[in-house]
């Protein structure tokens, strides 16, 4: 019996010993410090998108000529840009076809925690090659340095410039329409620059956007004369935004421009509405002044996890300091299907109608395109 109890005493002191042996390593385990690994750098990743349609001109002009090699001459989509002669490009009726409206291919490179590239190509159906094919150019090429002052970021080479920017994104359908400034041609998408961007507060409410541009787009320079702008996105409640911009260009004798904007958003569960103001004055020492002007309403409606309902209206005055001149109403709708993420399926339809004022005629046909757009998104990390 003797013997037995030493043995149960001997196993006893040998489970407490082994516990306290495993504490004692597990509490030595738990102080070791553990050392972080740098990021991987330099780091990569490619995205981008595609858009198109299958078209059909329900309505616009029945005239129809053909150039030497056969092609109908008739034009194929709604053109908002400043009018030939002072009238709108009415488009052809009939005409029907699969068009690719734009293709971005887009590289980012993380340098460091501090520096970092981008460059994105695009490809048109308006930018054509000698031979009339699809052809390739510049969008954006930059170089960009975070933080180089307190939440600021500064950029460098051909650059989005901000007229745009935050209403394609947050609106999100560029794949229908050029937001109205841009699509009235009275701001480009991009330009050759320098900007400095961030926010006046920690709580990223006030932001700023502020850029010296060459005022010719992605192209080279070919003058003495800059162009500046300068947005800043307010951010007043977790469901309202506003941002008012303004941008000067010089130009030569006298015939500078400016430009004041202010866009407006409000995001609730599943309703969003936006509007857009654009006024542009263009001053001349030779002639009178021009001021063309643009209002644009839009917004969505989710009705289903995979299908959400949208719809726009723009009026347009070519210049409102002129008595004979004539405006045009642009109106969007249609469904977004979105079967897969990031693939989007959207029945719609684009029209326009011409409003003559003072002595001017209206164009005799108004013009409607009946679509489905295909627009899809890809990435690679």
């Amino acid at each position: 019996m003797a013997q037995q109890k030493l043995w149960k005493r001997a196993l006893v002191l040998g489970i407490l010993a082994t516990g306290a042996f495993g504490l004692a390593g597990g509490n030595a385990a738990a102080q070791t410090p553990v050392t972080g690994t740098d990021p991987d750098f330099p780091r990569g990743r490619i995205s981008g998108y595609v858009f198109g349609d299958y078209y059909y001109n329900v309505s616009g002009d029945p005239g129809h000529s053909y150039n030497s090699s056969g092609a109908d001459t008739a034009k194929v989509n709604l053109d908002g840009s400043p009018y030939a002669n002072g009238r709108p490009r009415v488009i052809g009726r009939d005409l029907n076809g699969v068009q690719i409206r734009r293709v971005y291919f887009q590289h980012d490179a993380d340098l460091s925690i501090k520096y970092s590239t981008r460059v994105r190509l695009e490809a048109d159906n308006k930018s054509l090659t000698s031979d009339g094919k699809v052809g390739l150019a510049v969008r954006n090429a930059y170089l960009q340095v975070k933080n180089i002052l307190p939440r600021a970021t500064f950029q460098f080479g051909i650059l989005s410039t901000p007229i745009w920017e935050s209403v394609d994104e947050i609106y999100g359908y560029r794949a229908l329409e050029k937001s109205v400034a841009d699509f009235r041609g009275l701001g480009g998408s991009s330009d050759v620059g320098m900007m400095l961007k961030g926010f006046a507060d920690d709580g990223h409410r006030v932001g700023f956007n502020a850029m010296l541009g060459n005022g010719i787009g992605n192209k080279p320079e070919d003058n003495r004369y800059k162009k500046v702008y300068l947005s800043m996105p307010l951010k007043v409640t977790d469901d309202l935004r506003i941002e008012p911009f303004a941008d000067y260009e010089w130009g030569a004798k006298g015939a500078d421009k400016a430009t004041f904007k202010v866009f407006t958003w409000y995001e609730l569960r599943r309703i969003a509405l936006g509007a857009e103001v654009v006024d542009r004055v263009n001053h001349s020492r030779t002639s009178a002044n021009k001021e063309p002007f643009g209002l644009s309403f839009f917004g969505r409606y989710k009705a289903h996890d995979k299908a959400t309902l949208f719809g726009r209206y723009d009026r347009y005055q070519p210049d409102t300091r002129a008595a004979n001149r004539i405006d045009s109403d642009l109106y969007i709708a249609g469904v977004d299907w979105e079967p897969y993420k990031d693939v989007h399926v959207m029945p719609n339809i684009e029209a326009a109608g011409y409003r003559a004022r003072g002595t001017t005629t209206a164009p005799p046909h108004h013009d409607l395109q009946a679509r489905i757009t295909f627009y899809f998104k890809f990435a690679k990390p």
